[in-house]
C-alpha cells in the first residue's frame, strides 16, 4: 500500500488486503515480514503485491479461516490476527 517511515531500519510499510466479507485490513511492519519485500522501499511505486505468511485454521468451501499470528506474529493496526479470506487469495509455499 505505502511506505510509512525509514525509521526504524529497514523502514516501515503498510499493506492492505480485503477479506472474504469485503472488509479492508491494514498490516504495518518492516518490509522483510512481507514476501517479495525486495521491492519495498521508500522510492517504490506503490501499490505492489506482497505475500503475508499465515496458518490455515479451517476451510469451508471457497472460504478459509487463517491466522497471521503464526508464523509471523503480525497483526493489523487494530490488533486482529484471524481473518476469513477467499481460497484464491492464498498461495501455497
Amino acid at each position: 500500500m505505502r511506505w510509512v517511515s525509514d525509521d526504524p531500519i529497514p523502514g516501515w510499510v503498510e499493506v492492505e488486503f480485503e477479506d472474504a466479507d469485503g472488509v479492508r485490513h491494514v498490516l504495518a511492519d518492516k518490509p522483510p515480514i512481507f514476501g517479495g519485500y525486495e521491492q519495498l522501499a521508500s522510492d517504490t511505486d506503490y501499490p505492489v503485491a506482497v505475500l503475508v505468511a499465515c496458518e490455515v485454521l479451517a476451510v469451508d468451501a471457497d472460504r478459509v479461516r487463517i491466522t497471521t499470528e503464526r508464523p509471523s506474529g503480525i497483526t493489523t493496526v487494530d490488533g486482529c490476527t484471524e481473518f476469513v479470506v477467499h481460497r484464491q487469495q492464498l498461495v501455497e509455499s
